[in-house]
């Protein structure tokens, strides 16, 4: 296994930048290989780059968590967005532990380059929608925690501190 990179901390001014589209010289299918293997490490259904301190717009994903496929989005867009939303549970490896309730568009139609540099144009629904909305979020330097409404984030935040103080007292 290589060196792993370590996840950038939330308060990272890099997580706030909006990234440019990919540098040309990019070795598109070693950047592919190092997310994958950062986001199975760290246990994610999806990783964008500026997660691990690579300043690149692309993020690998999940597009099937059953039958573990996994995709590589250089350069997403996003198309278009349905107008019927659903409120889920949503967590971020950025943020360990923290779990908030976020609305999003229940589907999607996408645009990303694959590693070849080939346009793939995409329909995706439920899950696999929510997981490309997050990761997309990162490249565009928004976070889950402003999606979220002001009760549920504080309600989560609340919850996250009482957990760790329970797991600081049971390593005493």
């Amino acid at each position: 296994m290589a060196e792993m990179n370590k996840l950038i901390e939330s308060d990272s001014p890099s997580l706030k930048l909006k990234l440019s589209p990919c540098s040309k010289d990019l070795n598109r299918m070693e950047l592919k290989m190092k997310l994958v293997e950062h986001m199975k490490f760290y246990q994610g259904v999806g990783l964008s780059a500026n997660q691990i301190g690579i300043m690149e717009r692309v993020f690998v994903m999940y597009s099937d968590v059953k039958k573990k496929e996994i995709i590589a989005c250089f350069n997403p867009n996003i198309v278009a967005v349905s107008p019927k939303k659903t409120l889920m549970d949503e967590g971020c490896l950025t943020f360990p532990g923290l779990w908030l309730k976020v609305s999003r568009p229940e589907s999607i139609e996408v645009e990303y380059e694959d590693v070849h540099g080939e346009k793939t144009k995409v329909f995706m629904y439920g899950l696999e929608a929510r997981v490309f909305l997050h990761e997309y979020d990162h490249m565009e330097g928004y976070d889950f925690r402003k999606r979220a409404n002001r009760y549920h984030l504080d309600k989560a935040m609340k919850d996250l501190r009482l957990l760790q103080r329970r797991r600081k007292q049971r390593a005493a």
